[in-house]
C-alpha cells in the first residue's frame, strides 16, 4: 500500500449527517464505519461550528475505508475576540493497515485546512503519529479521581443528603437558563477555550452516547462507544433551601460500562465560590446513590474532598495530556499558548 493508493475524503460539517446515513448501505464502510448517526446529528447542531467547517476525514483504499479521523469545530476565546480551532477527536485506523502511513496521511489532510488545531485525551499512539506531524505539548490539565470504599456508601454519601436539606435545594432542569442579574459566561477565564452556555445545552441536549435500552438502528461496526449499559446527563440548578434564590448550576454524567459506575462533575458555576461545596455534596450523593466505582471531577474540588477526613484518602490526582498545532507562528493559538487556562470539558471530553 502507497500514499498514492489511499484516497482522503474530507467532509464538511453541513454534509455529516447525510454522509453517516450514506454509509448504512455503502458498501466501502460495512467493516469500518467512520461516525455514528447520533454523533453526527449531534456534531451538525454544535452552536460553534460553521456549515464549511471540515468534521471528518475518511481514508480509502481499494473501495474499503481503512482510517478516518473527526473534528470537532471550536473556538479559542481571547477575551471579547474569538478565533477558529478544530479539535482532533476520533482518530482510527484499520488494525491491518497500521504501520503504512495512513494515520500521517490523514493528519496531514487535516493541517492543509490551514486552522489552528488541537487535541487532548489521546492514547499513546496516536500521540506519536501527531508529535511526528510537528504538534508541540500546550501543557497537562490536572483533574481528579475518587474511588470510594465502601464505608463511603454507607456514612458519607447519606451525609450528604442531609447536609442538602438543611443548606440548599435542587431542581432537575433539561437546560440551563440564565436568570436575570446573572453573567454565568463572563465569569470564565479571560483566556480558554470557548464553552458557554450554549454549549453546555448542545450537549445536555444532544448526546453522543446513550443507554442500551435508547439505542435505535445506527451504523455498524463504528469503534468508538456510542451505547453503554447506562449514559445519561444531569443538570441540576442549585437554590437556596427556600428555592427562592438561584445559587449556581451543577452538571453530571453518569455512565455504566462493562459493569463499572463513573459519575463525572462536568459544568458547574457558582455565583458564591464557597459553594462549590454544595456541587461537592451533590456528586457524594450521585456517587452514593449509584454506588460509582469512580467519581472524577476537576481539581477545583479538590480542597472540597480534601476537606472530608474520610474522603481525602481516596482522591488521586491526574493529568490529562493537550497537544496543539498552531496554523503559524502568528496565529491567536501560537501567541497565547501560555496563556490558556484548560478546562475539564475542552474538546469532546464531556460527551463521551
Amino acid at each position: 500500500m502507497t500514499n498514492d493508493q489511499i484516497d482522503i475524503k474530507k467532509i464538511r460539517l453541513r454534509h455529516l449527517y447525510q454522509f453517516a446515513r450514506d454509509t448504512l448501505k455503502d458498501p466501502t464502510y460495512q467493516e469500518i464505519a467512520p461516525i455514528s448517526l447520533l454523533r453526527a446529528k449531534s456534531q451538525a447542531l454544535n452552536p460553534q461550528g460553521e456549515p464549511n467547517d471540515i468534521a471528518l476525514l475518511v481514508a480509502i483504499h481499494q473501495n474499503r475505508c481503512v482510517g478516518y479521523h473527526g473534528l470537532l469545530p471550536g473556538f479559542l476565546q481571547n477575551g471579547g475576540r474569538l478565533s477558529k480551532i478544530l479539535w482532533l477527536i476520533t482518530f482510527y485506523v484499520d488494525t491491518r493497515c497500521r504501520g503504512k502511513g495512513i494515520g500521517k496521511r490523514l493528519v496531514a489532510a487535516i493541517q492543509e485546512e490551514g486552522v489552528d488545531l488541537i487535541t487532548t485525551g489521546i492514547t499513546k499512539g496516536a500521540e506519536m503519529v501527531y508529535r511526528s506531524a510537528g504538534f508541540g505539548q500546550l501543557g497537562d490539565l490536572p483533574f481528579c479521581q475518587l474511588s470510594p470504599t465502601y464505608d463511603f456508601f454507607s456514612s458519607d454519601g447519606q451525609n450528604a443528603s442531609a447536609v442538602r436539606q438543611n443548606s440548599f435545594s435542587t431542581i432537575a432542569v433539561d437546560r440551563l437558563i440564565e436568570r436575570e442579574g446573572e453573567d454565568i459566561d463572563s465569569r470564565r477565564p479571560a483566556i480558554c477555550f470557548k464553552r458557554d452556555s450554549d454549549t453546555i445545552n448542545w450537549m445536555i441536549r444532544n448526546p453522543w452516547v446513550v443507554s442500551g435500552g435508547e439505542a435505535q438502528e445506527d451504523v455498524g461496526n463504528y469503534y468508538f462507544s456510542l451505547v453503554r449499559e447506562r449514559f445519561e446527563f444531569v443538570a441540576l440548578e442549585v437554590f437556596s433551601p427556600d428555592r427562592k434564590k438561584r445559587l449556581g448550576y451543577l452538571v453530571l454524567s453518569i455512565s455504566r460500562k462493562k459493569k463499572r459506575m463513573v459519575v463525572k462533575i462536568l459544568d458547574y458555576y457558582f455565583q458564591d465560590p464557597n459553594d462549590i461545596a454544595f456541587g461537592g455534596q451533590l456528586a457524594m450523593e450521585y456517587t452514593s446513590a449509584y454506588k460509582a466505582d469512580r467519581l472524577e471531577c476537576p481539581v477545583g474540588f479538590a480542597n472540597f474532598f480534601r476537606s472530608q477526613p474520610s474522603l481525602a484518602p481516596m482522591l488521586k490526582r491526574k493529568k490529562r495530556l493537550y497537544l496543539y498545532c498552531p496554523r503559524s507562528r502568528r496565529s491567536p493559538l501560537a501567541k497565547l499558548a501560555g496563556e490558556i487556562e484548560l478546562n475539564y470539558c475542552d474538546s469532546d471530553t464531556a460527551f463521551t
